[in-house]
């Protein structure tokens, strides 16, 4: 019995070892702010975006020089090509300019040779010769045409050496110039995959700086409110209200932008609901109880860095509806009336409607923002980012279709 009990054992153990063998690897999501637990997670992951913002900057960095230095490199080979023009054109006038001179030359021998001949065949060469006074005039004399004649021959060769020596430098030059010419095509390639992923590094509507600032302000919150390290938020903190009914933001608006797919911009899921015809400045009120959980002052933002936030100053709140809990994002709010960690409840103002000239200083006209409206976002769940609200959301309940309005924060439609 003994023994058949150790046989088990090991045959289940072989097993548990093979079926570690064989599972396929899970991956480890990164930690969100949302998953946090306790305020230590809530650290770690401060830690963490830290370490990510460092290492994003860097890559940044490395791929902004090596851009700047292939952008350097395009014009130095602009300025080859143009060198290389002149010198070619400079090498086609010589060329140009050595015919012309070898034509004169040949022209002149083939005279100096006629009469030569001529001389050599009626005796004007012989009287040439010895109608000399002397040894030496007779001996200068005969060598003259000689020497006339090697002089041009000499002359021939060496211009014909100089136009040899000039054409090979054209093809040379011309080849350099299609080099360069094809060199100029990578680099510019090469800039253009390089930009692509710098504005992959960017997010364009939450950058790392947004979701450091939100993990720094919750944990300034908790910290305030006596919670220690490994303590439980959700039990520190002490719940956040209940709700058994949705409210809306605003007293009255219309819809302008459904939730889901629109034309918009060439067209796009919409994962909000833009709610227009009132002027900035109106008031927006909690959709119920619950606490604030982020915020983004975009308008600080642009003042500190010079930066414009697509989106504007967003405001996250954290609410439980009939048991659920939800996420709600207000978008392009104006002015920003509460802080994180606030307890809000439907009469709270939380902040007042933007999205026209009045937040165009720090939120994007045109890209991101078009005229005065909220962007009221839901999604189910804790959602701390524009990303994971995004792929969390769900339509809004009981607002009217495109184009028709509420005129009650209570007012349903199916």
């Amino acid at each position: 019995m003994r023994k058949l009990t150790e046989y088990f054992i090991r045959y289940i153990f072989v097993f548990l070892i093979l079926g570690i063998c064989f599972l396929e690897p899970v991956s480890i999501k990164a930690m969100e702010i949302e998953d946090a637990e306790t305020l230590r997670d809530l650290k770690n992951i401060l830690a963490d975006l830290k370490a990510e913002k460092r290492a994003s900057e860097q890559k940044e960095e490395m791929t902004e020089n090596e851009i700047s230095s292939k952008r350097q490199a395009i014009v130095a080979a602009n300025q080859d090509i143009a060198n290389a023009k002149h010198d070619i054109e400079t090498a086609q006038g010589e060329i140009e300019d050595y015919n012309k001179r070898i034509k004169e030359l040949d022209e002149q021998t083939q005279e100096l040779m006629a009469f030569y001949q001529i001389m050599s065949g009626n005796n004007a060469y012989v009287e040439f010769i010895t109608d000399s006074s002397s040894m030496t005039e007779l001996i200068m004399r005969s060598d003259a045409i000689e020497q006339l004649s090697n002089y041009n021959r000499d002359k021939l060769i060496e211009l014909e050496e100089l136009i040899e020596k000039n054409e090979q430098l054209q093809v040379e030059l011309l080849e350099k110039q299609n080099e360069l010419e094809q060199k100029i095509v990578d680099y510019e390639a090469k800039i253009k995959e390089l930009e692509g992923n710098l504005d992959g590094i960017k997010d364009v509507t939450e950058s790392i700086d947004d979701k450091i600032g939100y993990a720094e302000d919750q944990i300034e919150y908790y910290e305030e409110i006596g919670c220690k390290d490994d303590d439980i938020l959700s039990v520190c903190e002490g719940g956040i209200g209940y709700n058994s009914t949705w409210l809306k933001p605003l007293t009255k608006a219309y819809v302008s932008s459904p939730y889901g797919w629109r034309s918009f911009n060439g067209g796009s899921w919409h994962d909000g609901i833009d709610l227009a015809g009132i002027s900035e400045g109106t008031p927006i009120y909690s959709i119920g109880t619950g606490v604030v959980r982020a915020i983004r002052d975009a308008e600080a933002i642009k003042a500190s860095t010079g930066k414009k936030s697509c989106g504007g100053n967003l405001v996250y709140i954290e609410y439980n509806i009939l048991g659920e809990t939800y996420t709600a994002m207000y978008v392009h709010v104006l002015d920003i009336n509460v802080s994180v960690g606030d307890k809000v409840n439907a009469n709270t103002v939380v902040a007042t409607v933007g999205g026209g000239p009045k937040t165009w200083s720090w939120d994007k006209k045109g890209e991101c923002t078009t005229g005065t409206h909220l962007h009221f976002q839901l999604s189910k769940g804790v959602n701390l980012s524009v990303s994971s609200m995004d792929a969390n959301s769900i339509e809004p309940p009981g607002y009217p279709n495109k184009g028709s309005w509420f005129y009650s924060r209570t007012q349903w439609f199916d």
